[in-house]
């Protein structure tokens, strides 16, 4: 339990991302703001590091529109991720009180074509097949709370 406590604060206050799968193979793309959590198979590595997982996703190629769910001064990232098929969701509780925080990941980017895991290089399919949340499909999910997660990863 140690360890995984040490690897999640070497990510506190670093803006990451992690990718996970849903029921149906859909993708998503998961921003930290730094203080979102993040699954323990993540952070442990796995076909590509944590650090290096936005790299890989910028490396697909665009494969369609994105509807921005959110408005936000700069919405680049989010548009970016989602035309490449991927459902973007955003630690946003980074600008709430503990008062209005929701404790979820919440959509902020969704894709007009969806990205499968079999459409992907071989170690981004593995890396999204092995972080698979099961009771979730990203097309009707705006909001996926922590325990939802940390629960089945």
């Amino acid at each position: 339990m140690r360890a995984r406590a040490d690897r999640n604060a070497e990510f506190l206050g670093i803006d990451c991302s992690w990718l996970a799968s849903d029921q149906a193979g859909h993708l998503g793309a998961f921003f930290t703001a730094g203080i979102g959590p993040i699954p323990q198979l993540a952070l442990e590595g796995g076909p590509i590091p944590i650090e290096d997982m936005e790299l890989r996703l910028c490396e697909l190629p665009r494969i369609c529109s994105a509807k921005l769910l959110v408005t936000v001064p700069r919405p680049d990232s989010y548009t970016d991720f989602a035309e490449r098929g991927l459902f973007v969701y955003d630690w946003t509780d980074i600008h709430a009180t503990t008062r209005s925080a929701t404790n979820a990941y919440q959509a902020v980017a969704v894709p007009e074509t969806l990205l499968h895991t079999n459409s992907l290089p071989a170690n981004l399919a593995a890396a999204a097949t092995r972080l698979r949340l099961p009771d979730l499909l990203f097309p009707t999910s705006r909001s996926i709370h922590t325990a939802q997660v940390l629960k089945t990863l």
